[in-house]
């Protein structure tokens, strides 16, 4: 084999290589943490010197990858015969049963790794999503290769490698699930388009259960796999009909004829794959799933609530405080899929695909006809001078061989009818989708990039038929590459150059601290981000985290931070770091009504035992066994010791804990109330002190004299409804400027920072006010453990609950 055929075999690997290295070192990229200044680098890095991991979720992908390596099981321990996570939503934790490709890849790399060295699983996790994500490439450009060309396929694997929402959850650590986003559901559509499109009866056969193979996958990698499952079947039902009934295509049979049901089935061009793509598929994921793969299926239904204020509880639905489940903006939407020219060209790619359905028109048979007309008998030539009417047929000329001016052949007309179905379903599906929250337009992104690549295969082949010097042809082609892959790559660069992991040594040495300085059965509470970060690095359990965030839970802890009641708040943590939830259950198992039992729980969880079994037994009418049933969950005799965490981060969630904490359960609606914190300079001036905070709040101090606000305009300052003044954690001023007004400041003095507060008038007297901006100055239930940093401003505080 001469050297010409060996590089034209490897091309298409040799393209995929440089694609993947593209795309991979984008994301590799992330590792440096560009975002943060160099002086600040060690601050956002473990021990190991690669930074923290950027967002919590995976922190708990790495801990169940622990102990699956550790014991060969996901979960801490097996209960009831199911891996049950006792770190998580403690007590009593909660079920471990979750998809587990991330885990068994992460832990076959983990020991591949280790054959050549010794590599700690946080490094190995850390470089696992960057591998993983950046392979979707292969099967985006071998599929749309096969569509329009290899040009086509080197525009969708770059679209599809670096689309912007995409490649923001899969650099370079970020360890989850999204690194499954596009590879899996790109192999169950390519595989299953393969079997359709393809003509021998054993490759469909053999594709049908590739496909099938791959949707296992998906379902082992993501809870979100059905989408996927229906399309497909959707996507070739509709083929099926349409092609036969509006077509006229032969793609289904009748058994008439057919000498037995199995080789009518054989023959069968569109329904033998899906029948085994069906039923292989659903019969390997009812092996690894049991029963939870029908309950699976009607997740959907599940999906249309994610905006609801509320979800089969009175309880709020804290999915509408997720940040990936808001819903997005037409502009943030062409943004996320890579920009303008990707999103275009994907819609022209769909145009196209329909424009090549087009019946082809009848210039040619009237040509013909023409040509067959006999002249006048005086022009006729001798028949043996006749040249064949077959050879003065009009010939077509290159543009309307291919391309946008062309016809495709007769039998690639099925082909086309059969995308054309497949990503206008895929599309309008995916669009659905995402109006349920931004984090569904990385669905949408991957056939929005396959389109994008099919009309870039398309106007290639336009322009080698429009432009006939060959190295203007490339100059041309190369040129709509970089247009269209341009913005895509430049954002997924500026997305690497900005990474700030997403905790900091103040929190982790915190958590160090708690591991090493409290009772192993330690119970951490605070708001629910950080609650995996807890779980690994304080190994102790956390009643709140980001599997288990929508439930009471939310309201529960939201009301222990908004509530100015401090017995009500340390009642309320108590609770639920000794019993959970049994505490209200036990009481709205009595009254059936939610708004009843907050009321009660209101009562009994700011009075001692008794005076809770009294208030319960005279004032709602429950028998002495259903009070003392209640109480032994609300006012447990043996307290779990519960560990309350504030931190910096939540000034900017008040928003939502306030929201959920002041919910109320009679309008089915709550207000949220906000913060605004920062840094500030102090000056003075004939014995007064300004004091100017960078969000435009104005203090000037007078011996006792205390005045200020919030400067609006330069000549105009809104009073607040207090002005509170703490130093170094003693509140030295309090002062009411204006009854009317709807927010209020707060200035703090810590060694030598200082920073102005300004915040709705709701939070003033809020324990986490009074926990992390007067460091628990004057309360009885909260004592302060530990914080770090230990002078200044600090950014995290731990305190014990009593």
């Amino acid at each position: 084999m001469d050297t010409k055929n060996i590089l034209t075999k490897l091309k298409p690997i040799i393209i995929v290589l440089l694609i993947f290295s593209l795309v991979f070192l984008l994301r590799a990229e992330a590792s440096g943490i560009p975002g943060v200044p160099d002086q600040m680098k060690t601050y956002f890095q473990e021990d190991n010197g690669l930074p923290y991991f950027s967002e919590m979720d995976s922190y708990y992908n790495y801990r169940l990858t622990n102990n699956f390596i550790n014991h060969g099981y996901l979960g801490d321990a097996i209960v009831n015969g199911t891996d049950w996570d006792l770190h998580s939503y403690f007590p009593p934790g909660r079920s471990a049963e979750y998809p587990p490709l991330l885990i068994w890849v992460t832990a076959f790399f983990y020991k591949l790794a280790n054959l050549f060295g010794d590599f700690p699983l946080l490094v190995v996790s850390f470089w696992t999503s960057a591998i993983i994500a950046s392979l979707c490439v292969i099967p985006a450009y071998f599929f749309i290769k096969s569509i329009s060309n290899e040009y086509g396929g080197i525009a969708a694997a770059v679209l599809v490698g670096v689309s912007t929402f995409y490649f923001s959850h899969t650099f370079a650590g970020f360890f989850d699930t999204d690194m499954f986003g596009m590879l899996l559901p790109l192999l169950v559509i390519w595989f299953f388009s393969v079997s359709i499109t393809t003509t021998k009866n054993r490759k469909k056969m053999l594709y049908a259960a590739y496909s099938a193979i791959s949707m296992l996958l998906f379902a082992l990698a993501w809870s979100g796999w059905w989408y996927i499952f229906y399309l497909v079947i959707g996507v070739a039902l509709v083929y099926m009909f349409v092609s036969k009934y509006l077509f006229k295509m032969d793609t289904f049979k009748s058994w008439k004829g057919y000498s037995s049901k199995k080789q009518w089935l054989l023959e069968q061009p569109v329904l033998l794959p899906l029948l085994i793509f069906v039923v292989l598929s659903s019969v390997l994921m009812f092996i690894f799933w049991g029963n939870l793969f029908f309950s699976q299926l009607t997740e959907p239904l599940s999906v249309l609530q994610l905006q609801s204020a509320t979800q089969g509880t009175a309880y709020p639905n804290v999915f509408i405080s997720v940040g990936e489940l808001q819903i997005p903006s037409a502009s943030t939407v062409v943004a996320d899929v890579g920009g303008i020219f990707p999103f275009a060209f994907g819609i022209l790619g769909l145009l196209v695909i329909f424009w090549n359905l087009r019946i082809k028109n009848d210039k040619g048979k009237k040509a013909k006809a023409q040509g067959k007309k006999k002249p006048p008998k005086k022009d006729r030539k001798p028949r043996r001078a006749r040249k064949s009417t077959k050879s003065e047929e009009p010939k077509e000329t290159k543009s309307e061989q291919k391309g946008f001016g062309g016809m495709i052949p007769p039998e690639k007309r099925a082909n086309y009818l059969y995308y054309a179905i497949l990503f206008s379903a895929w599309l309008i599906l995916t669009a659905f989708a995402f109006t349920k929250g931004v984090r569904f337009v990385e669905a949408f992104s991957l056939p929005i990039a396959l389109c994008a690549g099919i009309f870039v295969g398309f106007l290639a082949d336009y322009l080698k038929n429009q432009i006939e010097k060959p190295a203007y042809q490339y100059i041309a082609i190369a040129l709509v590459l970089v247009l269209v892959c341009y913005g895509p790559v430049t954002s997924a660069n500026a997305v690497s150059n900005s990474v700030v992991p997403g905790t900091d040594d103040a929190m982790v040495n915190t958590l160090t601290w708690v591991k090493n300085n409290t009772p192993s059965n330690a119970v951490m509470t605070s708001w629910w981000d950080y609650g995996h970060l807890f779980a690994v690095k304080a190994d102790r359990g956390v009643t709140f985290d980001g599997g288990s965030q929508n439930n009471a839970r939310a309201y529960w802890v939201g009301k222990a931070l908004s509530t100015n009641n401090e017995a009500l708040s340390a009642g309320i943590l108590k609770m639920l770091a000794s019993s959970g939830d049994n505490g209200y259950m036990a009481v709205e198992n009595f009254t059936n009504n939610t708004g009843k039992t907050v009321e009660i729980m209101d009562k009994i969880l700011v009075v001692d035992k008794t005076s809770a079994q009294n208030i319960l037994t005279s004032q709602y009418g429950m028998t002495t066994q259903q009070a003392q049933n209640v109480l032994q969950y609300t006012h447990p005799d043996n307290v779990t010791q519960d560990l309350f965490v504030t931190s910096l981060d939540m000034v900017g969630k008040a928003g939502w804990w306030s929201y959920f904490g002041n919910w109320n359960f009679t309008s089915k609606n709550s207000t949220n109330s906000i913060y605004s914190l920062a840094q500030a300079n102090s000056t003075s001036e004939n014995n007064a002190a300004t004091i100017q905070g960078e969000n435009n709040v104005t203090v000037v101090i007078n011996g006792t004299n205390v005045t200020g606000g919030l400067q609006v305009s330069k000549n105009k300052i809104a009073p607040p409804h207090r002005i509170i003044i703490v130093t170094d954690g003693t509140k030295v001023s309090d002062t009411v400027v204006n009854n009317q007004s709807s927010f209020s400041i707060l200035v703090v003095k810590q060694d030598t920072n200082l920073i102005t507060v300004a915040m709705s008038k709701d939070l003033e007297d809020s324990m986490f006010t009074r926990l992390f901006f007067m460091q628990g100055a004057g309360l009885t239930h909260f004592k302060l453990a530990h914080k770090e940093p230990a002078e200044g401003i600090s950014e995290v505080m731990v305190w014990n609950v009593s």
